[in-house]
């Protein structure tokens, strides 16, 4: 099939895709109205700040950023890259959607990366078979895991993958339209997510697997090329000093060693030795086939891209920063089914055998997913707004965030309230914890915090029934006077119990305190680089 057909049947099985990842999560009990998962927030809240900013008729970004981070502060782009806020605020703008909406359509989104093993196998001249895989793919533990969060995993994965046929069709006919789409979307996945930037490598890794030698003698791809580069390097010279704050590991062989082993393992966890098996099989059958050759080399390089670099970016082993190469794995495993199904019956019955085996790990990982936690953030942010001044919150990083993101949705972009978080002003830390010392050791410290900043109100989550922070214990016994009525709910699903105090008497809140994103290494940061 011509790569215009393939293209044409990928759309039109696309929406498709979306809409059976987005049943899946609401069948797993994966849609929540609380961003519980640590990022979930700021992902969130980034994506709403952008479109406030639209609404609000495009005011001067630092100095709208600095309100909105005053009364919200989860505000963390520039940790993160603003692209996919970017694409999909104007949404936000006119619908201006709460957490469990955002639920919704990052659950719907999950599922169009499938639509790249439909492309693959579409491309392969095996429609059946595309239409089959793509939806087996929605399975696959860290895909259906992924569809329940509102994070930037699978948007890069589908980012980095468009990119990936763009190159394809680039280097099948070279002309400056192609270089242009690739060059365009390679720029954009690394405003996506920081590791979209694995898709540079792909370009490389296909002219050496695919013999392609004479593109490197065409000056449109080295022009192309200078641009794709000149266009990204702006935005890491900013970032990277914010970024970098999040690494967890040197660089280094030892990293990059721990990395690959830690990758293989999560590509095994998902496909098992039966799915690798037919991942082997298909590269193997498919390398020289003439319908399925290229897509097999081009499958090859996004997973050796995506491997590479995340060895040679010390960011964390995460098992869901495997992803960019999962649809590319399930289109050398769906070709490896084919392989062995065109063979004698003794394969067939083994094609079968695998395929049962490979389907068996997500049958049974869904069997035991359990439903999202979920700790009733939009009941709390009503009565945050109800009771409108300063409010502090504590709680781990996904709790706390939480309840930020409800209730800068509830504010509905009036700036009523402002959320202070407990662990910016009882504690400090870096970004990711780390350094953590505490600065309010006892409760008439506490107090004393809470009184200065003019706290109306304060919310301690505590997940698994348990305090977050050695602050955390400071927090519940300073409001644990008359000065503050108090209730106590326990999570709606899950394991976990929020307490709300409300101060009894009036107080004047202090958000000349809040203005300058006090506490925020990377706000301050950022702010500086403008």
């Amino acid at each position: 099939m011509t790569n215009r057909g393939a293209v044409t049947r990928t759309i039109a099985l696309a929406p498709l895709l979306g809409l059976a990842a987005l049943a899946l999560a609401a069948l797993t009990g994966g849609l929540s109205a609380s961003f519980i998962d640590p990022d979930e927030s700021s992902h969130y809240v980034n994506t709403l700040f952008i479109g406030d900013w639209l609404r609000a008729g495009l005011p001067s970004p630092m100095t709208f950023a600095q309100g909105f981070y005053a009364h919200f502060p989860k505000l963390s782009i520039g940790h993160w890259p603003p692209g996919w806020y970017a694409l999909i605020a104007p949404l936000f703008a006119i619908l201006r959607p709460s957490a469990f909406g955002a639920a919704i359509l990052s659950a719907f989104i999950a599922g169009l990366p499938a639509s790249l093993v439909g492309w693959g196998l579409f491309r392969a001249g095996t429609p059946r078979l595309a239409i089959a895989a793509a939806f087996a793919v929605l399975l696959l533990p860290l895909e259906a895991e992924s569809a329940r969060y509102f994070l930037l995993d699978q948007p890069v994965t589908l980012v980095v993958g468009l990119a990936a046929i763009a190159w394809l069709a680039a280097a099948d006919r070279p002309s400056w339209s192609r270089l242009a789409l690739f060059s365009a979307l390679a720029v954009f996945s690394t405003l996506v997510k920081g590791n979209g930037l694995l898709v540079a490598l792909v370009p490389a890794i296909d002219i050496v697997l695919s013999w392609r030698w004479p593109l490197l003698r065409d000056r449109k791809l080295w022009i192309a090329g200078a641009i794709t580069g000149l266009l990204i390097l702006p935005w890491y010279l900013i970032s990277f000093k914010i970024s970098a704050g999040g690494f967890n590991y040197a660089p280094g062989l030892a990293y990059a060693w721990d990395s690959l082993v830690a990758n293989l393992r999560a590509v095994h966890a998902n496909l098992g030795w039966s799915g690798i098996f037919l991942v082997v099989i298909g590269t193997i059958k498919g390398w020289q086939d003439p319908r399925s050759g290229a897509v097999v080399r081009l499958s090859v390089s996004v997973i050796l891209a995506t491997l590479i670099f995340q060895a040679a970016i010390p960011v964390a082993l995460v098992d869901r920063y495997i992803l960019p190469l999962l649809p590319w794995c399930a289109i050398l495993a769906a070709l490896g089914v084919q392989a062995l199904w065109t063979l004698a019956a003794v394969y067939r019955a083994a094609a079968v055998a695998c395929t049962v085996a490979t389907l068996a790990i997500p049958a049974v990982a869904l069997a035991h997913l359990p439903a999202k936690p979920d700790l009733g953030a939009p009941a709390i942010a009503r009565t945050i707004i109800d009771t409108p001044g300063i409010w502090l919150v504590d709680g781990r990083a996904g709790g706390e965030g939480a309840v930020i993101a409800a209730a800068a949705y509830a504010d509905g972009g009036q700036r009523r309230i402002w959320v202070a978080r407990a662990s910016q002003w009882l504690s400090t830390s870096d970004f990711m914890g780390r350094g953590y010392v505490l600065t309010a050791r006892t409760p008439s410290e506490a107090r004393a915090t809470l009184d200065q900043l003019g706290i109306r109100g304060v919310v301690i989550v505590g997940e698994r029934m348990r305090f977050a922070y050695p602050h955390s214990v400071v927090l519940a016994n300073a409001v644990r006077t008359p000065d503050y009525s108090q209730r106590q709910t326990s999570f709606p699903v899950g394991l976990g119990a929020t307490s709300v105090a409300v101060r009894a008497g009036p107080i004047t809140p202090r958000p000349d305190l809040l203005a300058t994103g006090s506490g925020s290494h990377n706000f301050s940061t950022m702010t500086g680089a403008d």
